[in-house]
């Protein structure tokens, strides 16, 4: 038993903590821990009112628009039909795309 407690610490010995070893060196990308985006605590989220004016207008008209109209989505351009009163854009990927072109960080 005493044996193995020994060689259990040779074995530890030979993998010494290194301060100066990074694990990020090897990638070939930047630091991944700068690539995120979700800004510091300094910077601040603004809404803007609304993106482009024809962005705006076309969204207006599709918010008009009755249920099974076929109209624009202000974002990609697809035709689509209105399924629902407050369908505004084709897909939901769309929509998140317009809401979070709105937002500003500085």
């Amino acid at each position: 038993m005493n044996y193995a407690n020994e060689d259990i610490e040779d074995d530890c010995m030979d993998y010494d903590y290194d301060s100066s070893y990074d694990p990020f060196d090897s990638l070939d990308c930047e630091d991944p821990r700068f690539l995120t985006d979700k800004p510091s605590h300094f910077v601040k989220r603004h809404i803007l009112p609304g993106l482009h004016p024809l962005i705006e207008e076309m969204r207006a008209a599709n918010a008009a628009a009755k249920k099974g109209e076929a109209l624009r989505c202000p974002v990609c351009g697809k035709t689509f039909i209105k399924k629902s009163y407050q369908q505004k854009f084709c897909t939901n990927d769309c929509k998140v795309r317009y809401h979070n072109k709105r937002q500003v960080w500085y």
